[in-house]
């Protein structure tokens, strides 16, 4: 995957001025076989490198791939490592590899008689020698008193000798914060007694998102020794721009078409209708194709939520008859009462004092007709969204958006799957505060500042949907790394 282009703000520049000595940060990732090492691999690099099997060690050599980079010459170097099989002999092993036996069992008898035993052995004596950080992925799915590895798994990090941070996989569906909290909670809990773990951290290879990498990248940070803590700045600094400019980006795409599914359609009622779910459907898969590429998907661009639209969310306005303009004549000479009529296939309600006005000289019903149809500025049928249906858009607009955000490239292709209904709270609740704001662009559709303000709008409004998702999100700076990445307004 490409990323935007990212512009290096002053402050980088200088910081990267003043600690001219750049560094190779190397993450090690390491679990048991066939937990998802690859797939988080892909995941995290937008790319579809190594292979992803449902079978025992896939992977057979530590394959090593830049993840970030800076003007600097900082690079953060992402290692996936062979999955750990036979784990408590390969303990033995490791441990005995400092002896002569040991080291002819290892280099020689192994070598040939078990090359995937071998190839671990090696992968960790690379780690060792090479990781500045192990990360090490479990299954979150199996409770860790469970895992009949797992206390050998550990004796091997501990041997390595390098600082640990238990990546949590497989946690389910995203939306659920409790039962994540939970799990996070729980490994802590059965990890609290080994030292070498730093920390726990849900990293979903199939649903995480960029603010759970965030925190990833945050906690590096106290696994690092002093002289490599500004290049691990840089390279934090880097991959925000990076986020949010693929995050404005997003917003970027989807307001110009929100905005033209306001269109008019018109025609007979029924085709007027039928264009209008076309031309709806037609603006949503256009906006989740953008956000597609952006994330480095590729699969089916949205489901059609607006095919079928129900009639009440649609304004449908038809010229009046020359029937209905007999009742318009009638309110006129005092024959029907009220203060107003309620034309029900045109969908308007008129004062009486407008349609009196209107209808006055009318000679003939044709002729009433004909001066309704000029006052309501209606020729021929027509239907467009209403206010409550757009907002409605708006509202899945933006929970596709973080579908997508959250879709694990390892997934292969994207599926719409609907949004968890913590999503859709969330996002309702935020909406509906914005509610005037959302008018105004409504109407005002047309206007060339709508697009850039609506998108300024979601921008907002999708921040705070993963603030009150992930509360430990850093919203301030998100705030303000979008307003540096901002171009000027015109």
């Amino acid at each position: 995957m490409t990323l935007p282009e990212i512009r290096v703000d002053a402050r980088i520049e200088a910081e990267a001025a003043a600690s001219p000595q750049a560094h190779t940060l190397a993450l090690c990732l390491v679990s048991h076989t066939n937990v998802g090492k690859t797939t988080l691999t892909r995941t995290l690099l937008g790319a579809d490198v190594g292979e992803v099997r449902d079978a025992a060690h896939v992977t057979q050599h530590a394959e090593a791939h830049t993840l970030l980079q800076t003007e600097a010459g900082d690079r953060l170097v992402w290692w996936d490592t062979p999955g750990l099989g036979d784990s408590a002999r390969l303990y033995r092993r490791l441990s005995q590899s400092g002896n002569p036996l040991g080291w002819f069992l290892s280099q020689v008898w192994d070598r040939w008689t078990d090359p995937a035993f071998f190839l671990s052995q090696r992968a960790m004596r690379s780690a060792r020698d090479d990781a500045d950080v192990l990360l090490y992925l479990v299954n979150a799915s199996e409770a860790p008193q469970d895992a009949g590895y797992l206390a050998h798994e550990l004796k091997i990090l501990a041997w390595m000798g390098k600082p640990v941070l238990v990546l949590l996989n497989q946690l389910g569906p995203a939306g659920d914060a409790d039962q994540q909290a939970a799990e996070v909670a729980r490994w802590q809990r059965h990890l609290a007694t080994f030292a070498v773990v730093r920390g726990v951290l849900p990293l979903d290879a199939f649903s995480r998102c960029w603010v759970q990498e965030e925190a990833l990248f945050e906690a590096l940070a106290p696994c690092l020794p002093d002289h490599v803590q500004a290049s691990h700045q840089r390279l934090l600094d880097r991959w925000w721009q990076a986020q949010l400019l693929r995050f404005q980006a997003s917003m970027a795409a989807m307001a110009p078409a929100l905005l033209r599914a306001t269109e008019v359609m018109r025609g007979a009622p029924d085709q007027a209708q039928a264009a209008l779910a076309r031309h709806v459907a037609g603006c949503q898969q256009s906006f989740t194709r953008v956000l597609l590429d952006q994330h480095g998907l590729h699969g089916e661009a949205g489901r059609p939520h607006w095919q079928a639209l129900a009639q009440s969310l649609l304004q449908v306005r038809v010229p009046v008859s020359k029937a209905q303009a007999g009742w318009l004549g009638a309110i006129s000479s005092g024959a029907a009462t009220g203060l107003g009529a309620d034309l029900m296939a045109g969908g308007l309600s008129m004062g009486a004092g407008a349609l009196i006005g209107a209808l006055a000289g009318a000679a003939t019903f044709a002729g009433a007709a004909l001066a309704a149809n000029r006052l309501r500025g209606v020729a021929v049928p027509e239907a467009r969204l209403s206010l409550e249906a757009w907002r409605e858009l708006v509202e899945v607009a933006l929970c596709t958006y973080l579908a997508v955000a959250h879709f694990g490239r390892g997934r292969g292709a994207f599926v719409d799957e609907g949004a968890p209904a913590l999503w859709q709270q969330v996002v309702g609740g935020l909406v509906a505060q914005r509610a005037d704001e959302l008018a105004a662009l409504w109407a005002a559709s047309q206007d060339p500042q709508a697009s850039h303000q609506l998108a300024g709008l979601l921008e907002g409004l999708a921040l705070r949907a993963l603030k009150q998702l992930y509360p430990a999100m850093d919203l301030g700076r998100a705030q303000r790394g979008l307003a540096a990445v901002s171009p000027p307004a015109s």
